[in-house]
């Protein structure tokens, strides 16, 4: 089922801190994942903070800084720090991600030219992130010398381009022969799994298996509150958790969920149905046409 859509805000938790590296070059066709806003003054120095974000499948993230308003001198600079991990297709692993230098370098900033820093990514591939960021704002005094008692207002943006797409979308069939679809391409949490006449060219039907979740555009098909047989099927912000976590059964297609707080529950499409919008759920596992899923 089609619609536009652009990927944003995912999870929020928290964490801090480390050192950076930077470059300047703004991100293209870059999808927003969180803002934060800050300011200074020649009293009280605050701090503009993204807490951890949770990015599905991402190429590359930077973090873009924009001064809003400044001292009206040319001598600002930005001083960006992150942490987080990252963990590869196929695997439950993570390795953490690059911080910067410790102290970072100071990157020039005006209200006409903004702060582009590229964060170093551990794979060329990952299958989701955790990355949190720190921006604050500085005036050179000279000789080196930065102070963070400045005058100005700031905006940085988390952004990342997610992994290619490819000219067809990777289509998970049913029964029926009816396809897994997310209602309206939506990317926000609660949004129903559904079936949906078969269209390759569907971004909503462009869904992966892959590390033991069914990814659609950085969004996972979860058991919703791990609620049980008949529970329906909708998407959640990717998490690793038991409720979003299955197996795919090569010899009959079977995808069982990981959590075993009910038994043994696979997808199913209830009723046999082959109408469009029909919701999925999962169900007791019975090896039946309605949960083989190609």
């Amino acid at each position: 089922m089609r619609k536009s859509r652009r990927l944003a805000v995912a999870l929020a938790a928290s964490a801090l801190a480390a050192a950076g590296g930077m470059s300047a070059a703004l991100v293209a066709s870059a999808n927003v994942q969180a803002t934060c806003d800050g300011s200074a003054s020649a009293e009280e120095a605050l701090v503009c903070q993204i807490d951890t974000q949770g990015i599905g499948g991402p190429s590359s993230i930077t973090l873009v800084v924009t001064l809003e308003s400044g001292d009206g001198q040319d001598n600002q600079s930005v001083e960006v720090r992150w942490q987080g991990f990252c963990a590869p297709n196929g695997s439950m692993s993570t390795t953490p991600i690059t911080p910067p230098t410790n102290p970072p370098p100071q990157t020039p900033i005006s209200t006409t030219a903004a702060a582009s820093i590229n964060v170093p990514l551990p794979f060329t591939d990952p299958r989701y992130c955790d990355i949190s960021a720190t921006a604050a704002l500085y005036a050179s005094l000279g000789g080196g010398i930065y102070t963070e008692l400045t005058t100005g207002s700031y905006q940085m943006e988390m952004e990342y381009t997610p992994w290619p797409s490819p000219a067809s979308e990777p289509l998970i069939r049913g029964y029926g022969g009816k396809c897994l679809d997310d209602k309206g391409n939506s990317p926000a949490d609660r949004t129903e799994v559904i079936l949906w006449t078969c269209d390759s060219a569907d971004p909503a039907q462009g869904w992966t298996f892959t590390g033991g979740e069914l990814v659609h555009d950085g969004t996972c098909a979860n058991d919703r509150g791990d609620g049980g047989a008949g529970t329906k099927v909708i998407v959640w912000a990717c998490d690793h958790a038991p409720d979003e976590t299955w197996s795919h059964t090569g010899g009959d297609g079977e995808f069982v969920l990981g959590s075993r707080s009910h038994g043994l529950l696979c997808l199913d499409d209830p009723g046999y149905s082959t109408a469009n919008r029909t919701q999925l759920i999962v169900y007791p596992c019975r090896n039946t046409s309605n949960q083989h899923w190609t």
